[in-house]
This record gives C-alpha cells, structure tokens and sequence, in this order.
C-alpha cells in the first residue's frame, strides 16, 4: 500500500526540472480531462433502464420530454461545452419480432437554456435512433445490441451559465415514439435529495416545451441520464491505423484501429469528392473495429472511403482515405438478331 501511495504522489508532483543537457520526455502534473454535470453526480450510478430489464416506460418520445435542473455550473478554462444523454434500447421495425430487422427511424433533439422554456434557438440535433444500441429480441439474434451509451451535442460554451440554473430538456421529433414498446429508453439512476429537479412532460407533440407547464409532472428519487460535458483546451489526438478494405462486386469488407486516449465511438465516411463526407456506417462503440456492406448499400461508382473516431475529450481523427473503384459494367449482349446478320 505505501508503494502504491508514493506512486500516486509522484505523479500528482510538478515535473522535476531536467540537468542542463539532458533530453526527455517532460510530464503534465495533471492530464486534462472532461468536467461533468448532471443531477446524480455519480455517473457510474445511471444503469437503470438503459441497459436492458424492466424499462418503467422510460422512453424518449414524441409525448414524452424529460427536464432536468442543474445548478450554475463552476467557471473553470473549458474550451468546448457539449450537452448529452445515456441512451439505448432502440427498437426494430418489426419488434418483438425478428423478420424486420432495420430500426425504426427517429431523431432525438435536446435543449438548454436558463429558464424552463424552450424554442428552436435552444435546440440541438443529438442522434438519430439507428445510431443507437438496439434493443435485444427475446427469441432471436440481432445486430448492434450493446449497453445504453452517452452520446454528446456541442452547443455554444456561452449557452452554459456560471451564474444562472441550466435546464436541459431532452424529446423526439418521431410520431413513432409514443410508448416504451417503439422508442428508445434513457438511462436512470436512483438519487436523493429533496431539491425539485427533475419533470416530465406529456404534453408535447414532437416539440420542445415552452411557455406555461412545462414542468408538467415532478419526479422524484429518480433521475435521467442528463448532463453537461464542458471539455478543456488540449492536444491529445486520435489515429486510425491499419485501414484496410477488401472490395468486391458485391460486398465491401472494411477493418482498422483507433488509437487515442479514452475512445468512445469510430465510424465509416464516404465521399465522392474529398471535400464533403457523409457519415454511411452507426456508431462503433467497442473495438475490435470490422464492417461489412453491400455494395449497392454506397455506390457502384467510384468513391472514397475513410474511417473516423472520437475521444472522450471530443477529438476526433480520420484515417487516410481509399478510392473504391467502380463496379465494371458487364458487356453488352448483341440482339439475337444482330448475331445472325453477323454470320
């Protein structure tokens, strides 16, 4: 134990000045990371729900807008602010069933602000449903099942007040999502306390709540997974190594590595130009990092294609991009007609 404590205190410890002459890494006394803010302060706590088991109707819908409070969050030298969610449980189109297995579409939008109102300038695009974890079947297998994952939206550092409370509303757009059975579900945590911090509210129509009760119903000993991520100035970076595709006429085979400090999720993108990229591929969360598609997926023109991912401090970093070739048109095939003037 005192050897682990000596460690502990020689890494809290400003770097020793180096002799004059010598060469060597130098050492930060403290890594820059991520501030969090959310009405549980233990993030750890946020498993109910999201991860599978008894939902308790926790869902984010078209009808349902979850509020949450927080306090004046502490000035500090952040350079990005990011508002965020656990989210997970998305449903298949043909749920419980197996013989439909895309996911039912739908976009989930959160809003800050520093009063319990909310209108488009206060709103920000999170993540569509398909990106998210999938809801297991009950008698079958499917693909993109996972725990519930938080996903972030930057939003103006401005937007974040040091001296005002921030509330954080959190719904979709999707007709879809009007019950726990089609919807995502947020994660929960069981939390005390007897601040008033937490609402729902069941009167939108796919619309962020504004002017009179929006804090419609009070909840209590349950809070949301909702929280503010204010990340500071840093150099940290993100690699894609080992890029790799095998190209068919049919199918497209993709792997790689990302390498950084605290991945939390990789992606493909497509461009035909080099310039603009789209995003063709959901979110990887955990490596090791293999997709397959078909071609008819993308294009059977020429592309490009590159890999991505993101840290936890919102770094995000691109592989080197390959061109995929066109398909090869198969030969013309003379007319039966045109064949017997020929011989």
């Amino acid at each position: 134990m005192r050897h682990l404590i000596a460690a502990a205190l020689l890494a809290a410890a400003p770097a020793a000045a180096q002799p004059e002459g010598e060469k060597g890494p130098a050492f930060a006394a403290k890594s820059p990371v991520p501030a969090y803010f959310a009405a549980e302060k233990n993030l750890a706590k946020y498993y109910l729900y999201g991860d599978g088991g008894f939902h308790a109707d926790w869902y984010v819908g078209y009808n349902n807008c979850w509020v949450v409070k927080l306090p004046p969050v502490p000035a500090g030298s952040y350079a990005k602010a990011f508002i965020g969610a656990k989210l997970g449980r998305a449903k298949n189109l043909s749920w419980p069933a197996s013989w439909d297995t895309a996911p039912i579409p739908g976009k989930i939008y959160m809003a800050l602000n520093q009063a319990p109102t909310f209108n488009s300038d206060h709103t920000y695009f999170l993540v569509d449903a398909a990106d998210l974890p999938r809801e297991p079947l009950p008698n079958d297998s499917l693909d993109g099942v996972d725990s519930a994952r938080w996903l972030w939206a930057e939003v103006p550092l401005s937007r974040v007040s040091a001296e005002k409370e921030n509330y954080l509303a959190l719904w979709s757009s999707s007709r879809y999502f009007t019950a726990a059975s089609s919807s995502p579900i947020i994660s929960a945590a069981q939390s005390g306390g007897e601040e008033q911090n937490v609402w729902l509210n069941r009167s939108i129509k796919g619309n962020p709540p504004s002017g009179e009760g929006v804090l419609e119903t009070p909840i209590s000993g349950l809070k949301p997974a909702i929280a503010i991520k204010l990340v500071p100035a840093n150099e940290y970076k993100v690699y894609l190594k080992g890029f790799a595709a095998e190209v068919g006429p049919e199918e497209i085979s993709v792997s790689f590595t990302a390498i950084g400090e605290d991945i939390r999720a990789a992606w493909l993108e497509v461009s035909y130009d080099k310039f603009e990229w789209q995003r063709v591929t959901r979110y990887m969360f955990k490596a090791p990092y293999f997709w397959s598609f078909g071609r008819e997926e993308i294009s059977r023109e020429m592309f490009y294609l590159r890999a991505a991912a993101v840290d936890n401090l919102e770094n995000t970093g691109y592989s080197m991009p390959i061109t995929v070739p066109a398909v090869p048109q198969a030969p013309a095939v003379p007319a039966a007609g045109a064949a017997e003037r020929t011989q």
